[in-house]
């Protein structure tokens, strides 16, 4: 799971980019906002999420 801000420190980019960057993740349904929050988003790769949440 990651942020946008975080993204941005790991990119060493704006936060419009990074933002931008996610988005298209988004759209290609890489990656899925996970925290239902307008503000301070989480995304995370639900596959990963699933396979490490079984039991």
């Amino acid at each position: 799971m990651f942020t946008v801000e975080r993204a941005r420190q790991q990119l060493k980019t704006s936060f419009p980019t990074a933002n931008a960057a996610i988005k298209l993740l988004v759209d290609c349904g890489i990656v899925s906002e996970m925290s239902g929050q307008r503000k301070n988003r989480s995304f995370g790769y639900l596959r990963y999420i699933q396979l490490l949440s079984r039991d």
